[in-house]
């Protein structure tokens, strides 16, 4: 009986040493250029929604308002770069909004919106501490 397990044993014994992990792996799905580019893409866009926040913290309404509510546009600003993903996404969808729209008959709206985009860098400032 020991025989034959021992026979056994040594005729699995190279199934086992060919059959590693790195025969079992599947082929990539996504070639290396196209990952770069799709990496070099986000990054991209991430740096533009960037530019977007910082061009409406600059706005002179923008900082009155800032001023009047007692926080730093320049912390805010700094805050800014800390963001990424989803918290990025929605600020510069709100400065957009302030950035597309009119001022004619429209002041009410961007101080909302302004008011908004404020709210989510004071989160934001919060968040970075």
């Amino acid at each position: 009986m020991r025989l034959l397990n021992k026979i056994v044993a040594l005729a699995l014994l190279p199934l086992f040493l060919v059959s590693t992990p790195a025969f079992a792996q599947q082929p990539s799905v996504v070639d290396a250029a196209t990952l770069r580019q799709a990496l070099a893409g986000k990054a991209e866009a991430e740096h533009a929604q960037r530019a977007l926040v910082r061009r409406v913290l600059v706005r002179d309404n923008v900082r009155e308002m800032a001023g009047r509510m007692g926080l730093s546009v320049e912390r805010a600003d700094a805050a800014v770069a800390t963001l990424s993903g989803a918290e990025l996404t929605v600020l510069a969808e709100h400065a957009s909004t302030i950035e597309t729209q009119a001022l004619a008959g429209g002041a009410n709206t961007i101080v909302i919106s302004a008011t908004t985009l404020l709210l989510v860098l004071i989160v934001v400032i919060l968040l970075a501490k």
